[in-house]
């Protein structure tokens, strides 16, 4: 099968312009890809996971062990307040709303969050309160590296 010198052309123009684009969007994938430097680990950490993974493993694995005791220790609560979201999630989907039975079905999930939240924050200070000054140092900024950012510096006391 023969093809007209014109129409030979017309393909490869169009296979060098094909191969030309593939070629920048593998060159650009590879920028985006190696000039943004990645976290040690599959994903960024914040807050508690990031101070678990900032501590020593013996602080690392007493934190856990504390945190599965309230955890096991408010299961009750736990309970209550997903009950109270599904709750909420059901009167949301209603053909009808009643303001009322969701205010209060609000206020009791909101409760149980602010009371377990409570309770997390008393286990944390605790451990927090075993912990020498450099260790509470490293702590701490673990748990503010993210809300600060760049824009701010550590607070010295």
């Amino acid at each position: 099968m023969i093809q007209s010198p014109k129409r030979l052309r017309t393909l490869l123009i169009a296979s060098l312009l094909g191969n030309v684009f593939l070629i920048g969007a593998v060159a650009g994938g590879v920028y985006q890809w190696s000039s943004h430097p990645r976290a040690q680990g599959a994903m960024v950490q914040h807050g508690l996971r990031q101070a678990l993974a900032q501590l020593p493993e013996a602080r690392r694995n007493q934190l856990r062990h504390m945190l599965r005791e309230t955890r096991a220790g408010n299961q009750p609560l736990i309970m209550a307040s997903r009950e109270a979201h599904q709750d909420v999630v059901r009167r949301l989907k209603a053909p009808a709303l009643d303001r009322n039975a969701l205010d209060e079905d609000l206020d009791r999930a909101r409760a149980a969050d602010i009371t377990l939240r409570t309770r997390v924050d008393a286990t944390l200070a605790d451990f927090a309160a075993s912990l020498p000054a450099d260790e509470r140092q490293t702590l701490a900024d673990a748990m503010t590296a993210r809300r600060q950012g760049k824009r701010a510096s550590p607070v010295n006391d």
